[in-house]
């Protein structure tokens, strides 16, 4: 059966079904009634990830989702960073990538360190991966101490996606986190939860991270019509490099970070060593006088800084990206002749990238 993709105009119009609030927070009585400690327990099994032979493109099972109202002129770049005037905020972040041709993992030892110390975060959840993890993806949404934004569908390239493909990867990726929110909430008032309780689950992601970190005016453009702001990253932790190690991600943090900072680091079995430094971080963090917030509420503590492109350290530097990836899938034919090195080769995953 061939599943229609809604057109660019049409991604554009949202006169109905608009949603009213942007929650960022889940609720503890649904996270309490979904989930318990027994479930939630690190399995490192989980934390596996490989590739697979066919690429999986198939769409979730309904792709419609809540509209959202489109973004003011003022709310349209890529934000890197907040400016806090001094306040000592900082917003962690995980991605939690999977391409088509891949089955990604669960890195619960980074989610369970964030809970053991209160620490509040965001993860970038792809819509793939939802799919593929639909009991971890609804305890995040749940968990009052997270926020869950969109890391698009199969984490294709928006350098390379045409206008169908880029509507495509945000728009299934909105209706994933419907179709989970919608299974929670009937789980939830199976528990006897009450609506009100029900109501805090945020009805569609707001935010959103670009795949690769990679995007291009038109991208931008149609994530601020569809209502969802884009968010960059101002330090990484440098996790998916395969020799990362804690001691170093704690060097590659530390000494660099600033009040309004954004910084990411991966939590889908890509992430090397994240895990085993993120108790240390915290503390390191706390130490300092820092606090952990969601992106939303370091939105509200200051003036986002944002760029007219998505980049990692210095503009252009994510378009050497095109050359490998691209759909949402690894194009090793691509590689041969264009000057570029495989993942592999550079010290880097393929989804362990932002």
């Amino acid at each position: 059966m061939k599943h229609a993709v809604p057109s660019l105009a049409l991604a554009l119009c949202l006169a109905a079904c608009l949603v009213p609030a942007r929650g960022t927070a889940g609720s503890r009585a649904v996270f309490e009634a979904v989930s318990d400690a027994a479930t939630r327990q690190v399995d490192a099994a989980e934390k596996k990830s490989g590739r697979v032979s066919a690429p999986d493109r198939s769409p979730p099972e309904a792709t419609a989702a809540p509209e959202l109202p489109p973004l003011p002129p003022s709310q349209t770049g890529s934000i890197r960073r907040v400016d806090t005037h001094g306040v000592k905020l900082v917003a962690l972040t995980f991605d939690l990538c999977e391409l088509a041709d891949q089955v990604s993992g669960y890195d619960g030892a980074v989610v369970e360190a964030l809970r053991a110390a209160g620490a509040k975060a965001t993860f970038f959840a792809g819509g793939k991966w939802m799919r593929s993890h639909p009991r971890r993806a609804m305890e995040l949404m749940a968990d009052p101490l997270f926020e869950v934004g969109s890391h698009a569908w199969t984490h294709g390239n928006f350098g390379r996606l045409d206008d169908a493909g880029m509507v495509r990867e945000i728009a299934w990726a909105q209706a994933e986190y419907a179709l989970l929110r919608e299974r929670l909430a009937r789980l939830a008032r199976e528990k006897g939860v009450s609506e009100a309780d029900i109501a805090a689950i945020p009805p569609a992601p707001t935010i959103f991270r670009f795949p690769y970190g990679r995007c291009r005016p038109e991208a931008l453009s149609l994530l601020a019509a569809m209502g969802i702001r884009a968010v960059q990253w101002s330090l990484t932790v440098g996790d998916p490099d395969p020799a990362a190690t804690p001691a170093r991600i704690l060097e590659n943090v530390l000494p660099r970070v600033r009040p309004g900072d954004i910084v990411v680091g991966h939590a889908n079995g890509f992430g090397h060593g994240t895990g085993e430094a993120l108790p240390r971080l915290l503390a390191a963090l706390s130490g300092q006088g820092y606090r952990f917030v969601t992106i939303s509420e370091l939105l509200a503590a200051g003036r986002a800084v944002a760029s007219s492109d998505c980049y990692d350290s210095h503009p252009g530097d994510t378009a050497r990206y095109d050359a490998i990836f691209g759909d949402g899938t690894l194009h090793p034919h691509r590689v041969k002749g264009s000057g570029e090195k495989p993942p592999a080769a550079k010290g880097l995953s393929p989804s362990g990238l932002p």
